[in-house]
């Protein structure tokens, strides 16, 4: 594991497979020193993948939630609808994590994993899903210009 103190860039992809306890390796390349204990948060995105937050955008979603009134009631209820859906966890030595039934269920992975780097955090899809989603990603110049690179 590194620690250079720099965020990590979650970048590429990568399939595994859940082992028999249902853990997937995090890609040595986006391990970090001190990511084995509850360095993660993980959220079911509703488009039937798992989210994958670490401590700088959680740090952000802290702000946020710092920032809202205890008496507004439609924030409150957003954020527990948030939070109630999050999983918080670590790495275990051999950089493997655990992926709880409801995340399964909700990314319906079954055995392969695929590990989406997406910059700033990352995204658990079921395998054979990740082909699917590359097989419709747009052209990378196109993806350029999109952003005003």
């Amino acid at each position: 594991m590194t620690n250079s103190g720099q965020p990590v860039t979650y970048v590429s992809e990568y399939v595994h497979n859940l082992d028999a306890r249902n853990r997937v390796t995090v890609p040595s390349n986006w391990r970090v020193e001190g990511d084995e204990g509850n360095y993660y948060l993980a959220w079911q995105h509703p488009n039937g993948f798992i989210a994958v937050y670490p401590p700088d955008i959680q740090e952000e979603l802290r702000e946020k939630m710092r920032s809202t009134q205890l008496t507004d009631v439609e924030k409150q209820k957003a954020l527990k609808a948030f939070y109630r859906r999050s999983h918080i966890f670590g790495c275990d030595k051999q950089g493997r994590i655990l992926l709880t039934d409801k995340l399964r269920a909700h990314a319906g992975i079954d055995k392969q994993v695929g590990l989406v780097g997406v910059g700033r955090y990352f995204e658990i899809w079921d395998g054979r899903k990740v082909a699917i989603e590359e097989a419709e990603d747009p052209n990378l110049l196109d993806v350029l210009k999109q952003i005003g690179f």
